[in-house]
């Protein structure tokens, strides 16, 4: 288990994202989480498995190898690994040997979850919770990314569930500078989230799909349920379309992260999937020069450090929260 640079025990003990599920096949892949350096599998079974990328014999990635049934073979000299991290087999040395007990890589936990592969380092806390938009196919769920992002992955989703800068940043698609005004709107804490009450925002481009062929209103929701891990729904009021999106972050090292997204729907089926995909492309990428710009880098968590409007209060109640847990990775 990594301890030795990151002493954040909420991140080594959360979920992490680490690969969209459907792109996992017959290769294993390597990741990088909290600066550890990790294998990622499929076996013949479908069972997706997590070991740290490295061989207990001399050192080679075990990433570089291949998959074998139910093992990981090191590209060096052929040591099966199972998913447990016990080496299963040692070809130079007779079958009648006993493999030594310290022939074994560390194991982490792995699940696949929304679409996504997710990776744990320490001990999971929880398990992620079901969400229905996001595993109900009958939602049409989209993995988007992965994108990267030179910050700290607390800036990205603090952005997440920011309202102001819709305007601004994506003025002309989620919002417009003349509607800038933003209504008074509640912020809820309950254990393991933070979330809001019902926010109206104009939009001058409509979603892929809708009914709608100029801009309208629709009813965010915003929540944060992990420390790395947002959603949001958007609603049509008069049609009931709404469009849900799911942001979590992968932390690569304390400045640079992963981000990985899924886009649900309950209408426009017939609207090939790709235009909700390249329309989210085109958001995150508006999102992610101005992120990359912000000083400091990490995410201050002393509320006197930056001046606080009211309209940033579901971004005070998630720095309030990341304080309440104790997460210090990506923060200052």
């Amino acid at each position: 288990m990594l301890t030795a640079t990151v002493k954040d025990t909420v991140l080594l003990n959360e979920w992490h994202p680490v690969f969209i599920a459907k792109d996992l096949k017959e290769e294993p892949v390597s990741v990088i989480v909290l600066g550890e350096r990790v294998a990622v599998f499929r076996a013949a079974s479908g069972q997706v498995y997590a070991l740290r990328d490295l061989c207990i014999h001399r050192g080679a990635m075990l990433s570089k190898g291949r998959v074998e049934g139910e093992t990981l073979v090191c590209p060096y000299h052929g040591w099966k690994y199972d998913g447990s991290g016990a080496c299963v087999c040692i070809p130079a040395q007779a079958k009648t040997d006993k493999i030594p007990l310290r022939a074994k890589a560390t194991k982490y936990q792995a699940v696949e979850k929304y679409g996504l592969v997710w990776v744990c380092l320490g001990e999971p806390t929880s398990e992620l919770p079901y969400l229905e938009e996001f595993e109900n196919p009958e939602y049409r769920p989209l993995p988007c990314g992965p994108y990267a992002v030179h910050a700290a992955g607390t800036r990205v989703i603090e952005n997440f569930t920011d309202f102001a800068h819709l305007m601004f940043v994506h003025g002309g698609l989620l919002g417009h500078p003349d509607y800038a005004e933003l209504p008074d709107f509640k912020v809820y804490k309950e254990p393991g989230r933070v979330y809001t009450g019902d926010v109206p925002i104009f939009q001058p481009v409509a979603h892929s799909g809708s009914e709608m062929e100029e801009g309208t209103t629709y009813v965010y929701v915003k929540e944060v349920f992990r420390p790395l891990a947002a959603r949001l729904s958007k609603r049509d009021s008069a049609t009931g379309q709404t469009l849900w999106i799911l942001l979590t972050v992968l932390p690569v090292e304390e400045k640079e992260c992963l981000v990985y997204m899924s886009v649900s729907r309950n209408y426009g089926f017939d609207v090939p999937d790709e235009q909700f995909i390249n329309f989210q492309d085109t958001v995150f990428e508006q999102d992610k020069w101005i992120i990359e710009t912000q000083k400091p880098e990490l995410l201050p968590l002393d509320l006197q450090l930056e001046l606080n409007h009211k309209a940033d209060s579901l971004s005070v109640a998630y720095r309030r929260w990341l304080i309440e847990l104790g997460v210090t990775f990506g923060t200052t």
